[in-house]
This record gives C-alpha cells, structure tokens and sequence, in this order.
C-alpha cells in the first residue's frame, strides 16, 4: 500500500495483485485446516485403539451377552449391507464385517 501511496505501484495492478493474494491466503488456510483436521481424527482414531485394547487385555471374563454400554463405547455405526451381512464402524477406525445366522 506504501508503493501504491508514493505512486510507485499502479492502483490497478495493486488491486490484481492483492486480490490474487487474498485467493492464495484463502487456499493456503483451507489446507492447513485440513491438515488440522486430518492429524486430529488420527490422534482421535489412536486414542479409540488405546481403549480398546484396554479393554480387550483387562477384560477378566467373558462376555455372554449383549451389553449397550460396551457397544456404545466401541461401535461408531452399524452398516446394512445386505438382508444377510451388516458391518460394525468402530470408533478406532476398523470396519468389522457379519453374516447374519438365519
């Protein structure tokens, strides 16, 4: 802007310039929040893994049936993928696949 003032710099080319700039700083931030968001779904993903494994090492007995609090710590998403397969989306990042028993 100091160029420009002292008329060094023309206000038209001034204007392209910053505005190719004011594109460029746009893009640059959308990355590096994409960035931010990638490392943070892997530090998130690693954290899930940590307590699962937690759970399946200190788990002293077996479990015989159906417990929601588990399923709910553990489980992101149920997929239907068929009448005869469903998959389970943990929370760590592993996609389990089921045949359904008839």
């Amino acid at each position: 802007m100091g160029l420009m003032a002292k008329g060094y710099l023309e206000p038209a080319l001034f204007n392209t310039q910053k505005n190719e700039l004011l594109k460029e700083a746009a893009i640059l931030k959308e990355q590096k929040e994409a960035i931010k968001r990638a490392i943070d779904g892997s530090m998130t993903a690693l954290d899930e893994v940590e307590k699962l494994l937690k759970f399946a090492t200190k788990a002293e007995k077996q479990i015989d049936a159906f417990d929601s609090e588990i399923f709910e710590d553990f489980i992101e998403e149920i997929i239907v993928f068929s009448q005869e397969e469903i998959g389970f989306k943990m929370k760590c990042g592993l996609n389990l696949r089921e045949r359904l028993v008839k």
